[in-house]
């Protein structure tokens, strides 16, 4: 346990099926509407269940509350520290020292936060042409057609390669 006055100040949160609640310490808590406090009798029938299942937060709650637990105590002096620290948080919630807020449930961790989307790629400016557009060619052209080309300028008596036909220029002068 830690040191009366030097423990956690708060504020516990506890939960009760599908509730959820925020337990503080009212000299801790600034503005409050009283609208927003649960019951204390909303609270109290509650606190056996929590002194088995989540017990270390209400003792911190008790000493913050100003008391003191023992630091020798055996398991057979548990039941009669349970019934003292039980009445005390009792007190404190009729009395408003502690006081009890409904919150919303944390999220579960298979509830994954939506994956933010990139955003839209902006689409090109498409720029108008000044020009006609220039024909494209094709790396590999459709052997047809080239196999016509050559065969037409075979016909026609034009070289089909222009180095070549610089080379036999030259050997013949």
């Amino acid at each position: 346990m830690s040191v009366p006055g030097i423990g956690f100040p708060g504020p516990w949160r506890l939960r009760s099926g599908a509730e959820e609640y925020e337990l503080r310490v009212m000299r801790a808590v600034t503005a409050l509407d009283e609208r927003e406090c649960v019951p204390a009798e909303h609270i109290t029938w509650q606190l056996d269940h929590w002194l088995t299942s989540a017990r270390r937060p209400l003792l911190e709650m008790y000493e913050a509350l100003g008391g003191i637990l023992p630091w020798n105590a055996s398991s057979l002096d548990r039941a009669r520290q349970d019934a003292r620290v039980r009445d005390r948080l009792v007190q404190a919630l009729e009395r408003r020292e502690l006081v009890a807020l409904r919150v919303q449930r944390r999220a579960a961790a298979w509830a994954w936060p939506e994956p933010a989307l990139p955003p839209p790629r902006p689409e090109p400016e498409v720029l108008p042409l000044a020009r006609p557009p220039v024909e494209v060619f094709t790396l590999f052209p459709d052997p047809a057609r080239q196999a016509e080309a050559l065969r037409q300028a075979a016909a026609a008596g034009v070289p089909f390669c222009e180095e070549c036909e610089k080379q036999k220029q030259r050997a013949a002068a």
